[in-house]
């Protein structure tokens, strides 16, 4: 066991790729993924295993969404945010990661543009995502964004979903 330790120690890649194979495990969970404590403990690498997960097409597709929501706690980087938009608008993609990557957007960056021009999509489920992603933000930039839409959207669901976030988002009255 130690000379393993030491080999993985003198060769980089092979500690990545060990420390993939880990976060995998862990994203494979039956009923759900890691917490949020696990998936920071991954440290400085993570990012990038993460990101090499959410494109790995041999991947299981739940273990590819949660990578790629699991990047929303490595808001520091630049890198992640821009991997996070890059893979939001590629053409054709997949529902799931497409809905993982504006949740990450916007619960860690507060960036809400990406999931702002998705809610006119033609797709009904792609605007829907688009909303459930916006209702995440507390700011009154999404609040503006989901009312404006709210009063061109003609999808019940859609419209049910806005209209959940925006009573979600109300702001706190005083009562006396």
């Amino acid at each position: 066991m130690a000379l393993l330790s030491a080999w993985m120690l003198a060769c980089p890649a092979a500690a990545q790729q060990s420390t993939r194979a880990q976060m995998e495990h862990d994203l494979a969970g039956f009923e759900q993924g890691p917490d949020d404590a696990a998936v920071r403990s991954w440290g400085a690498e993570a990012p990038g295993a993460l990101m090499a997960i959410g494109n790995d097409g041999a991947a299981a597709p739940h273990v590819r969404q949660r990578a790629v929501f699991a990047l929303r706690h490595f808001s520091q980087r630049a890198a992640v945010r821009d991997y996070l938009r890059a893979l939001a608008t590629v053409p054709g993609q997949g529902l799931y990661l497409l809905r993982a990557a504006l949740d990450a957007l916007v619960i860690g960056f507060d960036d809400l543009s990406v999931s702002a021009g998705f809610l006119a999509d033609p797709r009904v489920e792609v605007r829907d995502g688009a909303a459930w992603s916006l209702a995440r933000s507390p700011g009154a930039a999404a609040r503006a964004l989901l009312t404006e839409r709210l009063r061109v959207e003609r999808d019940e669901t859609v419209r049910r979903t806005i209209t959940d976030a925006l009573q979600s988002m109300a702001p706190v009255r005083a009562t006396h």
